[in-house]
């Protein structure tokens, strides 16, 4: 039984009659990939993964749990993801990401602003208070 989840996605490898040059590049993983996997995977390469390979049950590649393919659905519904299409959702998704900090910083930025704007008005409103006019006083002649 695999103990790793190198050891199990080699197996995965050999049942598919793939190198893990082939895989790797399917997968958009860089070169050596799997032969440098020293404890488990990160959730964006395990994304990757099962994206690739629909079939493939991901709670065995990372605790061994269950059977190595999913059962649930018919081989012919199963869709295999070229490398070019994960590398196109892998940049969408980073220029989401990037977009996300963006708009972040963007809304920090402006609440800072906003604090500043409050505090000139609050200031400006006292110096103008301070500067009107004393009423006239009425002389009686008499």
């Amino acid at each position: 039984m695999e103990s790793t989840v190198q050891e199990r996605l080699i197996t995965f490898i050999k049942f598919k009659g793939l190198t893990k040059n082939k895989f790797e590049t399917m997968c958009g993983l860089g070169k050596r990939y799997v032969s440098n996997i020293s404890k488990s995977i990160s959730p964006d390469i395990a994304q990757r993964i099962s994206l690739t390979f629909p079939e493939l049950n991901m709670g065995w590649v990372m605790a061994g749990t269950g059977e190595m393919l999913l059962h649930d659905k018919p081989k012919d519904e199963m869709v295999t993801v070229s490398a070019d299409t994960m590398k196109i959702y892998l940049n969408l998704t980073d220029t989401l990401r990037s977009q996300q900090n963006t708009i972040s910083v963007l809304t920090e930025m402006t609440t800072k602003r906003q604090e500043e704007i409050s505090v000139v008005l609050t200031k400006m409103v006292g110096i103008l208070e301070g500067m009107s006019p004393e009423p006239k006083k009425e002389v009686v002649a008499g």
